[in-house]
């Protein structure tokens, strides 16, 4: 039986530099690559979409077995901002520091599934946090994946603005991996364990500070680009199918044809993309209706008829029977528990 979870997916170029960093440290790309089900002709197609699960644990077993403690580190310092593709040319184009920053988490969709960049106050007053966090389901050990991306956090800030950043502060929610001495020398600033969250912690101003090179017109017409990109190459393609079924619905319900005409695909191109993502059309549909059925019943002031009707469903037992499927009860037994 098919998964009716969405994938969590990363493009491939968070994996830019992998195998020449393995091959340094004397170590099998490939065979590291082959233990969690990737391959290198996935890593030589930089847009494509890969498991994210499996590329966290590919990073902790490569940090295990070549006894580098520090291997996520390792990746970032060879990487650099064009890692993150179209969205670090919204994000160098952006007017100031945290107009890039807003660009950045708004896209960040394209490059990895539901992950977590918000910039939010800082622990104490002039102090923003640049916060990021892996979603749930990426994988229990992921000390490799977040250090990697934090030092990556920290990198792309200190080039937007053009500064050391050495009054900056990097936070990590586990323990050190390796010496304390050794995370201060790479991110050259201080660093702090056992924290609320990972991100780095910095001084409010730089937020307003411009950006060389930066240009509101371009930037707004890399912007265009990168949503059109977006809307052809979505990684999180059941997520983008979600939203549109939950609008099409009320309309009476919605067809593998219907989303396909709004996303400017043919029919056939959307089915190849679902079953590459191991995802079936209509198990995006039933959770859709799963999850809008359990918002409606908790308003008592719309009639069951109404309910099924905004579900897509013509009639009322159609409803009935999903409720059962779904949560067990009946709709009216549902709502009187809600």
């Amino acid at each position: 039986m098919m998964n009716t979870q969405p994938p969590l997916l990363v493009r491939a170029r968070a994996l830019t530099g992998f195998v020449e960093l393995v091959s340094d440290l004397d170590g099998d790309a490939e065979g590291l690559l082959r233990g969690v089900g990737l391959t290198m002709q996935m890593l030589a197609q930089p847009e494509s979409a890969i498991s994210m699960p499996a590329t966290v644990a590919l990073l902790e077993n490569a940090a295990s077995k070549l006894a580098a403690p520090d291997f996520g580190l390792l990746l970032a310092q060879r990487q650099d901002f064009s890692a993150l593709g179209p969205i670090a040319l919204v994000a160098s184009r952006a007017p100031t520091v945290g107009d890039a920053l807003a660009a950045m988490s708004r896209n960040l969709p394209y490059h990895v599934a539901r992950t977590s960049l918000q910039l939010l106050p800082g622990p104490a007053d002039g102090l923003a946090w640049l916060r990021y966090e892996l979603p749930s389901g990426a994988g229990a050990a992921h000390r490799q994946s977040v250090e990697m991306c934090c030092l990556m956090e920290i990198q792309a800030l200190r080039m937007l603005r053009g500064e050391s950043g050495t009054d900056w502060q990097v936070l990590f929610a586990h323990g050190p991996g390796v010496s304390p001495s050794r995370y201060r020398d790479i991110f050259a600033c201080e660093v702090t364990w056992q924290e609320s969250g990972n991100g780095v912690v910095f001084p409010e101003s730089v937020l307003e500070r411009s950006i060389d090179g930066g240009n509101q017109q371009i930037c707004d017409a890399v912007a265009r680009y990168v949503a059109h990109l977006i809307r052809r190459n979505p990684l999180d393609l059941s997520r983008q199918i979600e939203e549109l079924v939950a609008r099409q619905l009320t309309n009476g319900g919605c067809s593998l044809a219907d989303v396909a005409r709004q996303l400017t695909m043919h029919e056939r191109t959307l089915q190849r993309r679902l079953d590459a993502q191991k995802v079936r059309f209509v198990d995006i549909v039933d959770r859709v209706r799963q999850n809008q059925a359990r918002e409606f019943l908790s308003q008592p002031a719309l009639p069951l008829p109404e309910v099924a009707n905004l579900l897509g469903y013509s009639e009322q037992r159609s409803l009935t029977r999903a409720c059962h499927r779904w949560f067990g009860t009946t709709p009216g037994a549902l709502r009187l528990g809600l």
